[in-house]
This record gives C-alpha cells, structure tokens and sequence, in this order.
C-alpha cells in the first residue's frame, strides 16, 4: 500500500540523493533516470511518477523511494529474480561443489597432519611443508577463478 504523502516527481528538477548527503539527482538526458553526483547510482523514475527504483545489479533486493517533498522516504523492498536466478545458475552450483570438494581436502589434510604428529617428525615436517605450498596456490587460482 503506498503511503499517502507522496509527490510527484518530475525528471526536470534536481532532489536530494536517498544514499547520500550532500548528493544530488539529476536527470540523465535522454532517459527517464536520474544520477548522483556523489554516489554515482543510476535510479529510474517508474512509470506513476511517484516513485524512483535504484538500479543494482549486485543487491537481491529492488530500493524503491518516494518523494514526500523534503526528501526520499525508502519504500519496503522486495526481492528480484536476480538473486534467486543465481542460486539456479550453473556458476553458483559450481561454486558450492568447489566449496565442499575444499571442505573434504581440508578434512584429510588435518587427518594425514593428526596421524603424522603421532607417527613420525620427518613426515610432519614433509606434510606441514606440502600444505604451506598447496594452501596458497589454491586460494590464489580460486581468487583468479572468480575474477
């Protein structure tokens, strides 16, 4: 339900910014959005003209704002299909496997390390200098992986 002290607001005027302070929104030309020129965030003016919709793809969550006439009040937000789009995807399906493929190295890795504490110092010594070599080469190939 929409409150009922909105305002219409109006591509030819600048508002304040609803993430920063000293921000302000101006039309970008040629769109029905608006930019800040502090923050950079891109918010587009939804077809009843009394609410402004900031464009994130990275937040699961769609903010939406009103203009009560002194600045912006957040509406609720509502979840878009991106995030859920994500946790179907193949990449995030991908990304749990290698996730719980490290979980089980990581598992043997401290039973081979328990077992050789017991056994031998040599083989501590052999265990202990393999997994400071593999630990950071595998997080630095999965940190490529994801850039």
């Amino acid at each position: 339900m929409a409150p009922t002290h909105q305002q219409k607001i109006y591509l030819d005027l600048e508002y304040h910014c609803p993430c920063h302070l000293n921000g302000t929104l101006r039309q970008i030309v040629l769109t029905e959005a608006f930019g800040c020129d502090r923050c950079h965030r891109i918010f587009v003016l939804q077809e009843d003209g009394l609410e402004i919709e900031e464009l994130a793809a990275t937040y699961p969550y769609k903010r939406r704002y009103y203009w009560n006439g002194n600045r912006f009040q957040i509406l609720r937000s509502l979840p878009t299909g991106n995030f859920w789009t994500f946790i179907g995807s193949r990449s995030a399906w991908i990304f749990g496997l290698q996730c719980l493929s490290a979980i089980g190295l990581l598992i043997f890795i401290v039973q081979l390390y328990c077992r050789a504490t017991l056994t031998s110092p040599i083989l501590n010594l052999v265990l202990s200098i393999t997994i400071a070599i593999i630990v950071p080469i595998a997080i630095v190939l999965w940190l490529f992986d994801r850039g």
